[in-house]
């Protein structure tokens, strides 16, 4: 206890410190016009309402066939369930059950998922929680899904990926600790080759390692003054190549009296390749006062950065304005609007999540923000009835591009764009829960994009459009259905006149249906890709048509 005592001090002074020395290092730097379960008979510890983002490994089974990027709430997540159909995930959620004083039913700490389909695709999903105690909670998800062929010569375009997650919860008297270690093979073919030509297997085969750890903690003591978040994360890539990044990160949030906040942050990293040797560094300060005014919220601060990629036209460090803001229309209604600047660290983690047929070498840079404006407006028109829209527009230096590499076409690039690139984006959400048993959502993203050093942004898509709905048919049948429009995305192909080749749009339609047949087993029928489109996300790559799974579930 009094070494917990001891640390949580520790922390304080260096949140207060830090705070003094920010805004001096500030004011010299203006002055000198620098640029820029079920629940058993415990004793449950009841968190403090503080609104604090743990830093998530989120996955969905992506493989080389493409699936959407979630669109997100931009309003009080509890106003909204937004749902993400993933055919490896239902019915299990791999996430630590809250603890409920008034739980009705059964709870299951154990849940698993097996099945087969087409292009003899096998599919493993179970997860193992213990939750007898909700202060004490451990959690382990493995899964498993490949595909022995694709639409390219068969099994030159197969894939397969593989996951385990540890998972681990303490919450005590004055302290909450979260711990998770996740590792992933991903398996993928360079299959993007132009037609006809032979090729050999072992050759186009891509393997990517994926590590992650992290640890995080946070202060549980709701009546005291201080309150801090701190989270510690290593990430590991490396391919059956020669590619090889670590990247630490330490991130500390910490606030007193609810009005002075610290956020700190900072990334190393080491990456090299063939002919690559590059250490990397990423490091934020953003102090800021909050005023409560009525039913106006405003933080207002600074934002001040530093990172070390030596590349023309990138500074070197940044200090920007940092203002936020909400304000309640009305019991129903709030608008909001955030003003910031500063760097994306951009990593090769990162980008070889995203896109699994990366080429090699390919460069790591860092994106300076050097105008980001946000704003927009969430409530509920009616009881079940809720809406959200915000718009942005960013002014973003060294914009990351993926293009098709110039001599061989089935391998990804990254370039950037060095002047500044203008994007406009809309994002809007939709969600109405009909009764218990019905909830249908609708999300809509644009984007626009404008640089006076590319025509063309390529390979990013200019609309998004996402419809999804949940069904419990009947007490045993319940049923998911997600449909996507996907427009706007256009490919370079420099052995053409017109090196422009815009894609076709991507109209995809999944469903999974699930029946409990016992209380504690189930089959499942999913489906995806059921309009048979033969799309291609990247240039080069046409995606597998109509993808069926049939299985079985269980929870104990």
């Amino acid at each position: 206890m009094n070494k917990v005592r001891s640390m949580k001090m520790v922390v304080k002074n260096i949140v207060l410190v830090g705070f003094i020395l920010v805004l001096s290092q500030l004011a010299k730097a203006q002055s000198a016009d620098e640029p820029d379960g079920e629940v058993q008979d415990a004793e449950i510890l009841i968190e403090k309402e503080r609104k604090i983002e743990l830093s998530k490994e989120v996955k969905l089974y992506e493989f080389i066939k493409w699936k959407p990027e979630r669109i997100t709430p931009v309003s009080d997540p509890s106003y909204f369930k937004w749902y993400v159909y993933d055919v490896a995930n239902e019915p299990m959620q791999f996430e630590p059950a809250k603890a409920t004083v008034d739980q009705k039913g059964n709870s299951y700490q154990h849940y698993g998922k097996v099945g087969f389909g087409n292009y003899a695709s096998p599919l493993v999903d179970v997860s193992l929680n213990s939750l007898d105690d909700p202060n004490r909670i451990i959690g382990l998800n493995v899964k498993h899904e490949s595909f022995a062929k694709g639409e390219v010569d068969d099994e030159n375009s197969a894939s397969a990926a593989s996951e385990v997650n540890l998972y681990g919860v303490l919450i005590g008297e004055q302290v909450k600790l979260e711990s998770a270690i996740n590792y992933r093979l991903e398996n993928n073919y360079y299959y993007g080759y132009p037609t006809g030509t032979f090729v050999d297997q072992a050759d186009i085969k891509h393997n990517g390692n994926f590590l992650n750890l992290g640890l995080s903690g946070r202060d549980m003591e709701s009546e005291d003054s201080w309150a801090y978040q701190a989270a510690l994360n290593f990430k590991h890539y490396s391919d059956n190549f020669e590619a090889r990044e670590n990247t630490l990160a330490f991130d500390l949030t910490g606030s007193y009296e609810e009005n002075i906040y610290l956020d700190a942050e900072v990334k190393l990293s080491g990456y090299k390749d063939n002919g690559i040797d590059e250490s990397r560094a990423y490091f934020r300060l953003n102090p800021y006062y909050r005023f409560m005014l009525n039913e106006l919220t405003l933080d207002v601060g600074l934002s001040f950065s530093v990172q070390n990629d030596d590349l023309p036209d990138l500074s070197s460090s940044k200090i920007f304005p940092f203002a936020k803001a909400s304000y309640a229309l009305s019991p129903d209604y709030s608008v909001f609007a955030q003003l910031d600047g500063g760097y994306t660290f951009n990593s090769l983690y990162a980008f070889a999540t995203d896109v699994g047929i990366l080429n090699q070498s390919v460069g790591i840079a860092n994106s300076e923000r050097l105008f980001d404006l946000s704003g927009g407006i969430s409530g509920k028109p009616a009881d079940r009835l809720s809406v959200s829209a915000e718009v942005g527009f960013q002014s973003i230096r060294y914009l990351p591009i993926l293009v098709n590499n110039v001599t061989d076409q089935s391998r990804m690039d990254i370039t950037y764009d060095v002047e500044e690139s203008k994007v406009f984006t809309f994002k809007g959400v939709v969600q109405y829960e009909i009764n218990d048993q019905h909830q249908v959502s609708a999300g809509l993203n644009l984007f626009g994009y404008s640089s006076d050093g590319y025509d063309q942004i390529y390979h990013r898509p200019t609309s998004e459009l996402l419809i999804s709905g949940d069904h419990q048919i009947i007490p045993k049948l319940n049923a998911k259905w997600n449909f996507t429009l996907i427009n706007g995305i256009v490919g370079q192909d420099l052995s053409l006149t017109d090196v422009d080749v815009p894609l076709d749009a991507i109209p995809k339609l999944d469903l999974g249906l699930h029946y409990q047949i016992k209380e504690q087993w189930g089959i499942f029928l999913s489906g995806e890709n059921l309009i048979n489109k033969n799309y291609s996300r990247y240039l080069h790559y046409p995606q597998r048509g109509i993808q069926i799974k049939v299985g079985a579930t269980f929870r104990l």
